[in-house]
């Protein structure tokens, strides 16, 4: 599965939670990192999610919060789901 994979869930996770404005997020993350989804690596989905961490969702979800849903995604991403 990879990156496209870890990607799909990360998403699915935060629509769960922001709705739409998930997507907004992290096209926004992804264009900051210059990555495009259909060629996404896991690479550049970890600097998505450390941008996630540091500028997103702290706002949204406070430090803490941030920090744990940041540790589930980076978790995907190595698993490779």
């Amino acid at each position: 599965m990879g990156a496209q994979g870890a990607y799909d869930r990360i998403e699915a996770d935060m629509r769960a939670i922001w709705g739409d404005m998930a997507l907004a997020m992290l096209r926004k993350r992804l264009r900051d990192v210059r990555a495009d989804r259909s060629t996404l690596t896991e690479d550049d989905l970890v600097k998505v999610v450390e941008l996630l961490r540091a500028r997103t969702l702290p706002s949204v979800i406070g430090e803490d919060g941030a920090e744990v849903k940041a540790r589930q995604y980076l978790a995907w991403i190595a698993d490779g789901s």
